[in-house]
């Protein structure tokens, strides 16, 4: 038990320490002010300061009286609440979803209340009973409402994706999604420990918290990261896309060929396509999809690229998209911007497409190109 106990408690501090060092890192960035991180850090803050006084109390202070141990400062009810707030400004649809923020501040209030109410019997032992019953109960309406924020998580992810339509143009959601699954399970774990403690609230069994607190730890570190760089990315791209539209005269006015004009004035007129309007830009763009906007058979577009690009389909697009690319990495004003976010919005659906054509057409990796 008391090795069980070490390990756990250096998970713990160390969690803290991450925790800590992540918030202080991400406070300098360009984006550090947007609402969106800072919720995110919220997250991450509240669960560190909850899992730092439960350290101290087991390591340092363990003397604490019954008081002290049993009512420390609810930070835990403020995370799922901080998550979902982060969640709808990430979405962006924080003036069409009801955030909660204010419900969440009353309850935390009052369970502070109740905290300096109780202050009277810190050293009276004889309302043990009282201060019990009334952290279980604390624990079980916190329990409730966290359950209830994150349904409405679930539900905004999962049933409501009219509402941010627009951002899953940048993310496909599935971390966030794979966030609720695992959240799910979290939240199970919990509700397990708060009724198999229902009947020793004078004395619970702290070793059922163990697995629950040391997998809330790394799953709400991981979301901690994971939302930090995916927003990042999405913002970036969004602004990168933005400069590119509004580069782009989206001239998509194609005349139909005519049978008697000779396959290079047709790939001419394919190349200016193209170019002008940027739909090598999508990385959902096929051989089938640009026929099928140019009115001409697959074959035939086939063959007029091979022959006039003296390269397959998708190299031929690939060397548009490292060709922009290239322009962004060469801009100082875009030097600030992730790599990656410039890959995805040339064109390239994953970052190792994105390194593996960009070194094929150059020599280098981007990361070089840009160096140099």
């Amino acid at each position: 038990m008391e090795i069980t106990k070490s390990i756990f408690n250096f998970f713990m501090i160390a969690g803290v320490i991450q925790g800590f060092l992540f918030i202080f890192i991400t406070s300098f960035g360009k984006r550090s002010r947007e609402k969106s991180l800072i919720f995110l850090n919220l997250v991450v803050l509240f669960l560190s300061l909850n899992n730092l006084q439960i350290a101290l109390i087991d390591n340092i202070f363990t003397a604490s009286n019954f008081f002290v141990r049993n009512l420390l400062i609810p930070f835990y009810v403020l995370i799922v609440p901080s998550f979902y707030l982060f969640l709808i400004h990430y979405l962006k649809i924080e003036k069409k979803i009801t955030s909660f923020f204010y419900w969440t501040i009353v309850l935390f209030s009052l369970e502070i209340v109740a905290r300096l109410l109780l202050l009277p019997h810190y050293y009276n032992q004889d309302k043990n009973l009282i201060i019990a019953r009334y952290a279980q109960i604390e624990e079980i309406v916190n329990a409730v409402y966290s359950l209830f924020i994150f349904a409405k998580a679930i539900e905004l992810l999962f049933k409501k994706s009219h509402l941010y339509q627009s951002i899953l143009r940048y993310d496909d959601m599935k971390w966030l999604k794979n966030f609720a699954f695992f959240g799910s399970l979290l939240l199970l774990l919990w509700v397990l420990a708060i009724v198999l403690n229902l009947d020793a609230f004078l004395n619970p069994k702290i070793v059922i918290y163990y697995p629950l607190r040391l997998f809330s730890s790394f799953l709400l570190y991981w979301i901690g990261y994971q939302g930090f760089f995916r927003y990042y990315l999405m913002s970036d791209r969004i602004e990168i896309r933005n400069v590119i539209e509004h580069s782009s005269s989206k001239n998509k006015q194609v005349k139909p060929f005519e049978e008697n004009t000779k396959k290079i004035e047709k790939f001419n007129q394919i190349e200016n396509y193209i170019i002008e309007s940027n739909c090598y830009l999508e990385p959902s763009l096929s051989l089938k999809s640009l026929s099928e906007e140019l009115k001409i058979s697959v074959s035939l577009l086939s063959q007029i690229i091979n022959q006039g690009s003296q390269h397959n389909f998708s190299d031929y697009i690939n060397q548009f998209r490292v060709n922009k690319a290239k322009e962004f990495l060469k801009d100082k004003s875009f030097e600030n911007y992730t790599i990656e976010s410039i890959g995805l919005e040339c064109g390239f659906n994953s970052k190792s497409a994105f390194y593996a054509a960009f070194k094929k057409f150059t020599s280098l990796t981007p990361i070089a190109f840009r160096q140099q």
